[in-house]
């Protein structure tokens, strides 16, 4: 049940940080889309607080933010067809190495 609170709170954090770049580009619907990014947010609260519940924090720590920081940057880079350089791909790869050094460094920690 974790991975889905993992996967839940990363795709609200995809949708919400869209929506507040579409608000941006578009002063038109800033409000509306500021105030749909929030709500979304909110979601987002709602599975990390399942995951402090279940999982330790270092692991929720790591995973939620690196995992965010990723997940957003390949989304936003889709969505709005931008491109991610080789230095920025060996950063997020940099990333990674740190997130899985953190979730299985402590053999006694369970996901």
């Amino acid at each position: 049940m974790n991975y889905i609170y993992f996967v839940a709170f990363w795709a609200c954090q995809i949708i919400s940080s869209i929506f507040f770049k579409w608000g941006g580009l578009n002063p038109k619907y800033h409000w509306h889309a500021l105030i749909a990014g929030n709500i979304i947010l909110l979601s987002a609260s709602w599975f990390l607080v399942q995951l402090f519940r279940n999982v330790s924090q270092p692991i929720v720590i790591a995973l939620c933010s690196g995992g965010t920081f990723i997940s957003v940057q390949f989304a936003m880079a889709l969505y709005f067809k931008t491109s991610i350089s080789w230095l920025q791909i060996l950063g997020i790869f940099v990333i990674v190495v740190g997130m899985i050094m953190i979730t299985f460094g402590d053999k006694n920690q369970a996901l």
